[in-house]
């Protein structure tokens, strides 16, 4: 079994997409933009909130959009989201995925939550969706640390738990947490079931991608 386990969220624990593209076309309409189909806000996640913004208002990530529109539909946003994640039809953890954590934590293993989305809507998600789950660790996005893929978050965690990154295992469905394992020097699965903005890219990387509660539950139970 695989001892210390980093799980993303969204995507990874939970499918959070009807809540995101609520609370960001809420912050759109606010602001005076175009709002986007959810399946257009699927490849717009994974790097944060800010860059979430950008996309949405027709820029590459944060760094290209002007900063006062940006901070106007981000400031929207983190108005708007904490009012509409809660309920299944905004945030509803993937079928099994509570059962195999509680798995997981009876034979033993430490679990820890990493997620680029702000701290103060993923600790609450989390203890929301998964009450029975121990988690050691919840760590969404704060400025105490960069958001993955740089490692530091990642070591935070390990020293946390008084552990080397090479004995963490990252488990993520995107690009950014692969890019987050390498960096940190932790190990990799990676599920198909989340919001890969390129699957082919995704399944590509060496490391395993499980394609169905029962895979990844086999990968993570086994040696």
């Amino acid at each position: 079994m695989k001892p210390y386990l980093v799980f993303d969220l969204d995507g990874t624990l939970v499918d959070s997409l009807p809540g995101i593209a609520e609370g960001i076309n809420r912050a759109l309409s606010a602001c005076g933009y175009p709002v986007h189909p959810q399946e257009a806000v699927r490849s717009m996640i994974g790097r944060g909130a800010a860059n979430l913004c950008a996309q949405a208002i027709g820029y590459a990530g944060s760094a290209e959009a002007p900063p006062e529109q940006l901070e106007t539909v981000h400031a929207a946003f983190r108005r708007e989201y904490p009012h509409c994640w809660c309920g299944e039809e905004y945030t509803r953890a993937y079928e099994g995925m509570a059962a195999l954590l509680e798995k997981l934590a009876a034979a033993g293993a430490r679990l820890a939550v990493l997620s680029n989305k702000p701290h103060e809507v993923t600790e609450p998600m989390v203890r929301h969706l998964f009450p029975s789950v121990p988690f050691d660790v919840v760590l969404g996005y704060t400025p105490a640390f960069p958001r993955k893929p740089n490692p530091a978050s990642m070591h935070h965690i390990a020293e946390e738990w008084g552990v080397s990154p090479a004995e963490i295992t990252l488990v993520g469905d995107s690009l950014f947490d692969a890019r987050c394992a390498e960096n940190a020097g932790t190990g990799l699965v990676l599920v198909g079931w989340g919001y890969a903005a390129d699957p082919a890219a995704l399944r590509a990387w060496p490391a395993p991608v499980c394609e169905t509660m029962e895979e990844l539950a086999r990968c993570l139970l086994s040696d």
